[in-house]
């Protein structure tokens, strides 16, 4: 076995060491090599038995190998090969991300958001919050994957949006002026108020099977010769996946890729019809095939809810690249965060304290 000369981080040595390891791998590894893109967690990518295969090392009681799980039976995500010791390896897809592609940002925006439409019509039946509904048949969660029981109960369940507790998560990581910290407050307070009112505006909202970071660079346009279009993309990296409303996942796309508010109305408009496409084309998957009347019954989406759903996104965002910073002193991290909160200064002029003092 050999390892990349990429890999001369002593941690990024430790991990793939380990990951030589696994079973699945059986110690007859070729090569490992780093793959340096994305901001979150360590990935490589591994030659074994002549194929290729993508690895990446999870936190504990990640829920990403779960919604992969969904995300891959959907068709709309690389398949899972193995998950274990904290170790999540899928499939290697050949291609680009989107945030490097050659497509024009209209050609992005449709792409990303029929995939988006495609995520959150994966019937909630079998991503329930319910432990005992996994547990009543183990093997048609896992199939062919490697899951011990330990792991099936804490991964037998995607978590339902919750944005104080991770915005409360989020305040814990990082320190803060006493003016930034209130600057934060009257934040987070106007964007709760808004929300509050947006939804008794907008009753029965739908939760889908949210990804939850559809980042173009997320987006992976495969290099292959298929002539389905619907083939042509996968999304990857579902470690932010959670259960929530429709909106939440459009204001997050437009957030993490800053596309600014003024564009609400759009992208509303774009996903109602890509959605309508979707329900027309019911022999793409069987999920699709088994869209009841229900799903398109308060299927229209409101951009109201897509802005106080945005100005939280941005302020999560900017607070994990604010936490990254301050943890791994990488100017990327601050040069993220601060455009992140440019993104809500025009309707929000207590942003301009935080980026006062941020610059």
């Amino acid at each position: 076995m050999t390892f990349d000369q990429a890999i001369v981080d002593p941690q990024q040595q430790s991990l793939a060491l380990k990951l030589s390891h696994l079973p699945c791998f059986n110690l007859k590894v070729d090569n490992i090599s780093v793959i340096n893109t994305g901001l979150s967690q360590p990935c490589f990518q591994v030659n074994y038995d002549n194929k290729t295969y993508f690895a990446k090392y999870l936190i504990t009681d990640s829920i990403e190998p779960l919604a992969s799980q969904f995300a891959a039976r959907a068709g709309i995500a690389p398949k899972l090969i193995y998950v274990g010791q904290n170790w999540l390896i899928t499939e290697f897809i050949a291609g680009q991300g989107l945030d490097n592609g050659k497509q024009s940002e209209e050609e992005k925006l449709a792409v990303t958001i029929a995939l988006l439409a495609r995520c959150h019509n994966i019937a909630l039946s079998s991503t329930s919050s319910k432990r005992e509904s996994s547990h009543s048949n183990p093997q048609n969660l896992t199939q062919k994957i490697s899951l011990t029981d330990d792991q099936l109960s804490k991964q037998s369940y995607l978590p339902s949006l919750d944005i104080s507790a991770t915005i409360k998560q989020l305040l814990q990581n990082i320190v803060l002026s006493s003016t930034q910290h209130q600057a934060l407050k009257s934040l987070v307070n106007v964007f709760q108020q808004n929300l509050a009112e947006a939804h008794k505006i907008v009753q029965h909202t739908r939760q889908v099977f949210c990804h939850g970071d559809a980042n173009y660079s997320n987006i992976i346009a495969l290099k292959n010769e298929a002539k389905n279009p619907e083939n042509l993309y996968k999304i990857i990296d579902f470690e932010c996946a959670c259960i929530a409303p429709i909106e939440y996942d459009l204001a997050m796309l437009m957030a993490v890729n800053s596309i600014d508010s003024s564009k609400v109305e759009m992208i509303t408009s774009r996903y109602q019809q890509a959605l309508t496409r979707l329900n027309q084309q019911r022999k793409l998957t069987k999920i699709i095939e088994n869209l009841t009347e229900s799903t398109q019954e308060n299927s229209n989406t409101s951009p109201l809810l897509v802005t106080c759903y945005f100005d939280f996104s941005i302020l999560i965002n900017s607070l994990w690249y604010l936490s990254q910073y301050q943890g791994r002193k990488l100017i990327k991290y601050k040069i993220l965060s601060i455009k992140q909160l440019m993104l809500l200064a025009t309707r929000h002029p207590q942003v301009n304290r935080l980026l006062d003092e941020m610059r």
